[in-house]
């Protein structure tokens, strides 16, 4: 059984972007749910100032992710290399990925740190399940 692949990363909010990011949330987890039916978990959650994110995606083997990031550059034309869309609104602040992403999703991981984004990575995968 191939381990599942799970990324929780941390944004600051970018001053008055809010109302802003939460409408482009609200329609990736839309496109994610309309197309995406083997994701484990989609999930947000903002600190109580509305300053911070974290996101808890939860992927049950790396063909599902990989599936996603089609679906993220079909959809909303956010490609590996330019996080435009996303940088717009949001500052990384860390990135812990469990599991070992390959294909589009590692090459954007690479971006990311090779731009200095904090990043944990725990490849090992010991057991466990999804449902």
């Amino acid at each position: 059984m191939e381990a599942p692949i799970v990324y929780i990363s941390t944004w600051r909010i970018r001053d008055g972007k809010f109302d802003e990011y939460a409408r482009f949330y609200a329609e990736l987890v839309r496109i994610v749910e309309k197309h995406e039916s083997r994701v484990a978990a989609f999930l947000a959650y903002a600190d109580a100032n509305l300053t911070e994110i974290t996101n808890v995606h939860v992927y049950p083997d790396g063909a599902t992710l990989d599936a996603h990031m089609v679906v993220l550059a079909e959809q909303l034309q956010l490609l590996p290399g330019d996080l435009t869309a996303v940088t717009q609104r949001l500052e990384p602040v860390r990135v812990i990925v469990l599991g070992s992403p390959t294909g589009a999703a590692a090459e954007m991981d690479q971006g990311m740190r090779d731009s200095g984004v904090p990043f944990t990575i725990r490849e090992r995968y010991l057991g466990g399940f999804t449902r």
